[in-house]
């Protein structure tokens, strides 16, 4: 997804020290894997049901999925280009 995984090192540290004092490098891609699968899996969810969830009017349908789909992604695996805000 991106070059630069936001799950950075300091954030494994700290979700990790609640039960060990350090991680390695394989246990901080575990966990980057574990939250890119998760990702996925929600991913998936919302493009088979979030349409369940949009309303109707004279238009049609008022649900841009792939606008939801993508912005959902960016947020959560912005982009390293992406300047600081």
């Amino acid at each position: 997804m991106t070059d630069q995984h936001p799950l950075t090192d300091e954030t494994c540290e700290r979700i990790s020290s609640r039960c060990v004092s350090t991680t390695t490098s394989v246990e901080r891609n575990n966990m980057r894997g574990a939250a890119d699968w998760q990702l996925e899996q929600v991913m998936e969810w919302l493009k088979e049901h979030a349409a369940e969830y949009a309303y109707e009017d004279y238009y049609g349908p008022c649900f841009n999925d792939n606008g939801l789909l993508d912005d959902l992604e960016e947020a959560m695996r912005p982009t390293t280009t992406q300047e600081d805000n």
